[in-house]
Order: structure tokens, then sequence, then C-alpha cells
């Protein structure tokens, strides 16, 4: 069923989120803001920051 450890984690944590409505309102509002371009846009000076990492 599952080619190795990391698909079978992969999955888990695709139930994960499906299995959670909280993480999904999130997902479907960051999606509509997205698709309207309302939504945060990372700067280049938080992009470098996250980078550095």
């Amino acid at each position: 069923m599952y080619g190795n450890a990391e698909d079978w984690e992969r999955e888990q944590e695709t139930l994960f989120i499906l299995q959670n409505s909280h993480l999904m309102k999130q997902i479907v509002e960051s999606t509509i803001t997205h698709q309207a371009k309302t939504g945060h846009f990372v700067t280049k000076e938080e992009m470098d920051e996250f980078n550095r990492f």
C-alpha cells in the first residue's frame, strides 16, 4: 500500500488536516483571499528573514 515510511507519514498528515475543521476553515479562507488578491503579501524583508533559516 505505501512505498515507504515517508509516504505513510505524508498520508497521515493529510488525514489529520482533512479531519481538522479549524485547519480546513483556515485553508478555505486563505484560498479565497489569495484568489481575490486581498490576502497578506510578504515583503522582501520578511522573505529575506524567512530565508535565513
